[in-house]
């Protein structure tokens, strides 16, 4: 009797395998279809308030006439000047800090305990302190983004310098790696950037949240306090157009992000 299966088993068997995972790769669209489908009825039926909630088509148009306003671009232009600089300076900062308090019992005794105290404090309450400190400049909004983006990183490379084994530091330290910094830089930032890879993607969004936070409260310039603006005209298609547009970016700022990471991280086997 054959031991192997016939073709056309074979082939069915693949087909199914084939179409399962098809399925499976469509179901978050089906999600997003879904969520937009209610989006765009419940006002019409009146299961919402229309003037609060536009439908989804209402908001599309008014997206496209966002996209043609010169102002548009040049608030969000500086918006993202402001979540660049901000960013960057928290992973150059943070990353760094990170390691060194994994590998320092002493520094991590001094920065713990400030990590700890600020943690809870949202950070949207501190942007009118940093106000008084600052001025309403862009350096207010950039230092609450530091701040917010600070603690993911620092803590994520914190674990990652503290998952080293001692052993891997021995073979470096043998091999003449023998300064600090060298130590850091060779040896366990690369063995922790996995771990700080996961903390950005947090950062990443966090940075976002803080950015528009502080542009809502001190408005000057920027997206949010343009999306403000509508709101204050009771241009409620226009508010949920700059909403909308906000979190598409920050959905494909997350996506590409991730692509980048696992394309360049091919031997980390877990999640980002």
């Amino acid at each position: 009797m054959a031991l192997t299966a016939s073709p056309s088993k074979a082939l069915a068997l693949e087909s199914s395998h084939t179409g399962g995972r098809a399925a499976q790769a469509l179901l978050p669209f089906a999600g997003i279809a879904v969520a937009l489908l209610i989006w765009e009825f419940a006002p019409r039926l009146g299961l919402v308030s229309i003037g609060s909630v536009p439908p989804f088509s209402t908001v599309v148009s008014a997206a496209f006439g966002l996209f043609a306003d010169s102002g548009f671009w040049s608030n969000l232009a500086v918006s993202s000047g402001r979540w660049a600089a901000g960013l960057t300076l928290a992973v150059a900062f943070g990353v760094p800090l990170g390691l060194a308090m994994g590998r320092s019992r002493v520094l991590f005794a001094l920065v713990d305990p400030i990590l700890t105290l600020t943690y809870p404090v949202p950070k949207a309450a501190l942007i009118l302190v940093f106000v008084l400190w600052w001025g309403a400049g862009d350096v207010s909004r950039i230092a609450i983004i530091i701040l917010g983006c600070l603690i993911p990183i620092v803590i994520s490379a914190y674990h990652g310098a503290r998952a080293v084994e001692t052993r891997t530091i021995r073979s470096a330290r043998a091999l003449g790696t023998r300064s600090g910094i060298a130590l850091l830089a060779k040896v366990i930032f690369p063995a922790a950037l996995a771990q700080i890879c996961a903390g950005l993607r947090l950062a990443i969004a966090i940075s976002i949240f803080t950015l528009l936070a502080s542009e809502l409260l001190i408005r000057q310039s920027g997206i949010g306090s343009y999306m403000f603006a509508f709101l204050d005209d009771g241009q409620t298609a226009q508010v949920w157009a700059c909403a909308a547009i906000i979190a598409t970016i920050a959905f494909l700022l997350d996506a590409v992000y991730v692509r980048i990471v696992r394309g360049g991280l091919r031997w980390f086997e877990g999640d980002v």
